[in-house]
């Protein structure tokens, strides 16, 4: 059994961005440019740490962190830890990990810690957790990833028989496609997920944050394929579209909208698969298509799911 041990906010940003894109299924809420959103937006302080099993790195993490009324403090860490190229860590490592994340996160009084881990929902998982000190206390995450690494006729064969016929009525609908790589037309898009939050009574990311977070990802334009927004177009009107964000080699659909006339003609469809093109283009291997909810958003899971994409569940929120 290898020594385990993270070290915390050790060397530079990039060296851990480094570790972060050797992840084979990163998260965009461990990703440091999503730390760094959410400390313009809420005063959280992204907190990196590198797993090591003697001495290498084998995983990173990032807590976010945040003081109220100067005592009270609050870390928090979901849909990590992270490990790499692809290492699944044996049970012993697993709890070495989790143990050591109790100590960083205690929990006392004044100090309270919400861990999102980004392990696979069962009995072990959850029993794993219990040894090292967590108390469950909501379910886990439910999502679809889809493999960008096949050829692109592999990808549509692996399409539902009724969404890949959908796709195809979409493409036959004249609709125009604008693939923008800055999201200049983010407060747009913003607008009409916030309406569609209030209609379906869901909670939509804030428009501060996804702004922060879209400059985040093309600071200074050293980075210019770390967002994208897909928009189809019946003429000049826009019908439906949707916001991605780039986190290491994986990306992550955060927003996805249509009109009524875009519902009818499937164009969410073809919005989903131009983006998925492009990002395989550049090099992005894996999709993790935003979170699915059989009870509360059957059609979205139906939609998801349709792409032939894997669905996973993580073991639930922890304290």
């Amino acid at each position: 059994m290898p020594e385990i041990d993270i070290s915390w906010n050790e060397g530079t940003v990039g060296e851990w961005d480094a570790l972060f894109a050797r992840v084979s299924r990163s998260t965009l809420l461990q990703s440091f440019a999503y730390g760094r959103a959410m400390g313009r937006t809420y005063g959280h302080v992204p907190r990196l740490g590198v797993i090591r099993g003697d001495g290498e790195p084998v995983g990173v993490v990032q807590t976010l962190d945040r003081r109220m009324l100067k005592l009270f403090h609050d870390r928090q860490c979901y849909r990590g830890p992270l490990w790499l190229d692809g290492a699944t860590p044996g049970p012993d490592m697993l709890e070495a990990v989790f143990r050591r994340l109790r100590r960083a996160c205690p929990r006392s009084p004044l100090s309270r810690a919400n861990l999102l881990p980004e392990l696979p929902a069962g009995l072990e998982s959850e029993a794993l957790l219990a040894r090292c000190g967590f108390q469950k206390i909501g379910a886990g995450y439910q999502t679809v990833w889809f493999d960008l690494t096949r050829s692109e006729e592999a990808m549509r064969t692996g399409l539902a028989r009724d969404w890949r016929q959908r796709l195809r009525g979409a493409e036959k609908a004249g609709l125009v496609l604008d693939v923008d790589w800055k999201a200049d037309n983010l407060p747009w898009l913003m607008k009409q997920e916030h309406d569609q939050a209030r209609d379906k009574g869901f909670r939509a990311m804030t428009g501060p944050l996804a702004v922060r977070l879209r400059n985040a990802m093309v600071k200074g334009g050293s980075c210019n394929d770390g967002v994208v927004m897909v928009t189809a177009l019946d003429g000049r009107t826009p019908v439906a579209c949707g916001l991605f964000f780039r986190h290491g080699v994986c990306a992550t659909s955060q927003i996805s909208w249509a009109s009524e006339s875009g519902r009818k003609s499937g164009a969410m469809r073809l919005v989903l698969w131009r983006a998925m093109q492009e990002l395989k283009r550049r090099g992005v291997r894996a999709l993790d298509l935003g979170g699915i909810n059989p009870d509360t958003a059957p059609g979205v899971t139906e939609f998801k799911l349709g792409t032939g994409g894997e669905a996973v569940e993580t073991v639930g929120q922890y304290r």
